[in-house]
């Protein structure tokens, strides 16, 4: 026994020595970075008209002598208080060099303006891994410079939480040679439980691989992306220990395979990736969508579809179709008669779907009967909480989704139900409200009052303001929004053209904050009545008028009554003429806008 107490004694006394040592060690760093000029493409066959014109000048480097490298880290003061210690600050040189010792590994900040008026670029790493940090400022002919990390990232703070992405991508079979990088993208919650965004990398791929290695505290979804010389996108299950591998999905690239061989990942995303029936389906649609896109450049119309082919097309009626169905299902009410009648007066359109889209249906179907098997049906919470979180639901679908998670919130602990479960059962209930009070507001209905502040502050009811008006657009935006702001133009032509018509648009705003609201209107000079309600996507009056997406507008008479919905430049210009005639001070507008645009929350 006393034999016993001493080897006790004596490993607790090494053990305090070597956490001793530990806490004293220095661990030295390496940084280094590079400069990557990409020559200009020679044309290997050019046309007879470009031999024949005079050569240009070679592309000159972007100009660094004012660019400021700046690499730093975040840490507490004695007081507690964030600091900012900065390792480097200076210019940027083509072979940079930075060595250093650090008591601890620490997680850095690399960050490059190239000049004054530049946005800087930046990075992140961790120093002390026994890894050199090595990154890359690539500048690029005909597209925007980057600044990658080059070949591998060590981002390991935890080495017991550790995992790691790695892959050769020869199988691409393209030129890869500082085109392409891989990052992964994931959430994380901070101290206070808040979600932000965490991101490895992106790696600049170096001899045709890469590896990107960090830390996680438990399973948890994220993107991997891959851009440049090919791009492209999976869904991944990071956990702490696992290893990821990317390599060739059968026999095509548009969809890369990614394997661990085990743990969520292998439940959750190898399960149906890796299944004959679906790399069938992914290797069918890359066949048909290369032959489509050659159509498209040669300016070739699609095929007929035969009876065959049948199958594999299928009819799509379009938005307002659907609205035309739910007018006849709902009865109009008093007053907006007129409104269903016209909106009933328009034909309806069907497009058929390409084979190649239809085929990935077929692959993104399959991928999501399997996610919703393990989502409704896995002994494993973890499993079924993953499994919702990778979207196999369509987006609309709330109530399924709810389904999953409410369930869920009684089999974790408070904590994470409180930071991962909570806020998003929270989320699809208020999402669901939206999506139930946009079904309610179809032509033949009318619209829900509302009082709001104009641009001078003053109050304004929106009834009071329909009353003395024929037609009202009632058009929803926000400043950062720029499908709204190409809308603008037109918008402008059409208020001017039908102003003595008694036609007015009504501009709601969802800005988040005044400031944004107000300095939108004055830096667009909107000429309409200006309202804001200026709390973002969860405002009331958004809340009520079904807003899940902007630009999204409302055609109402005096009544209130819904005409169009959702409507857009073309057709009010459509339906005004139509109303009222045409208006010689009416011109065609010089840019056309995009109807299909917008911005969705």
């Amino acid at each position: 026994m006393k034999n016993f107490i001493s080897y006790i004694s004596v490993f607790c006394t090494l053990t305090l020595l070597a956490i001793s040592i530990q806490a004293d060690t220095i661990l030295p760093y390496k940084i280094t970075g590079e400069f990557v000029f990409i020559e200009p493409a020679v044309d290997e066959d050019p046309t007879d008209a470009e031999a024949d014109a005079p050569e240009a000048s070679p592309r000159e480097p972007v100009d660094l002598s004012d660019a400021v490298l700046t690499i730093s880290y975040e840490t507490k003061n004695e007081e507690g208080e964030p600091e900012t210690v900065t390792l480097y600050e200076g210019p940027y040189e083509e072979d940079f060099k930075n060595v250093g010792e650090v008591a601890e590994l620490t997680e850095i900040n690399i960050s490059l303006q190239v000049s004054e008026d530049s946005r800087p670029m930046t990075l992140s790493s961790v120093i002390g891994t026994g890894s050199d940090v090595h990154f890359a400022f690539i500048d690029r002919e005909g597209s925007y410079d980057v600044l990658w990390l080059v070949g591998a990232t060590d981002q390991v703070i935890d080495q017991e939480n550790k995992f790691s992405v790695s892959g050769d991508l020869s199988f691409l079979d393209i030129d890869l040679t500082n085109t392409t990088s891989v990052e992964v993208y994931g959430v994380v919650f901070d101290e206070e439980g808040n979600r932000q965004a965490k991101q490895w990398g992106p790696v600049l791929v170096r001899d045709n691989t890469f590896l990107i290695e960090g830390d996680v505290d438990g399973p948890m979804t994220a993107q991997l992306y891959v851009h440049g010389g090919h791009n492209t996108y999976a869904t991944i299950v990071l956990e702490p220990r696992s290893k990821l591998v990317v390599g060739k999905l059968g026999d095509q690239t548009e969809e890369v395979s990614v394997t661990s061989g085990s743990g969520y990942h292998a439940l959750l995303v190898e399960s149906w990736q890796q299944s004959d029936e679906y790399i069938k389906l992914k290797e069918a649609y890359a066949i048909e969508y290369e032959q489509y896109r050659k159509r498209r450049e040669a300016g070739e119309p699609e095929p007929e579809v035969s009876d065959e082919q049948d199958a594999e097309v299928t009819e799509s009626e379009s938005d307002s179709e659907e609205s035309e169905d739910m007018a006849d299902a709902v009865a109009p009410a008093e007053g907006c008669e007129e409104a269903v009648a016209q909106e009933n007066d328009n034909s309806k359109s069907t497009y058929s779907t390409p084979k190649y889209l239809s085929l990935y249906y077929k692959a993104r179907d399959f991928r999501n009967e399997k996610l919703q098997q393990i989502a409704e049906g896995h002994d494993d919470p973890m499993a079924r909480y993953l499994a919702v979180g990778m979207s196999p639901y369509d987006w609309d679908d709330y109530e399924s989704q709810l389904a999953v998670l409410r369930p869920l919130a009684k089999e974790f602990d408070e904590e994470f139900v409180a930071t991962n479960i909570t806020p998003d059962i929270e989320w699809f209930e208020s999402a669901q409200v939206v999506s139930e009070n946009d079904a309610k507001l179809i032509p033949g209905q009318k619209v829900p009052e509302f009082v709001l502040a104009n641009y001078d502050g003053d109050d304004n009811s929106l009834y009071d303001l329909l009353a003395d008006k024929d037609m009202v657009l009632i058009d929803f935006w926000a400043s950062w929004c720029g499908p709204c702001i190409a809308d603008f133009p037109e918008l402008k032509k059409l208020h001017a053209a039908y102003t003595d018509e008694d036609f007015e648009i009504v501009g709601v705003s969802i800005d988040s904050t005044d400031e944004d609201w107000l300095g939108g209107v004055d830096e667009h000079e909107l000429p309409w009545i200006n309202l804001g309600e200026v709390k973002g996507w969860e405002g009331p009056v958004s809340t009520m008028y079904g807003v899940n997406a902007i630009p999204k507008g409302f055609l109402v008479d005096s009544q209130g009554c819904i005409y169009k919905k959702n409507i857009r430049p073309a057709a009010l210009k459509e339906f005004l003429v139509d109303r009222y005639g045409m208006d010689e001070s009416l011109e065609e507008p010089e840019v056309e806008t995009d109807d299909t645009q917008e911005v969705s929350s």
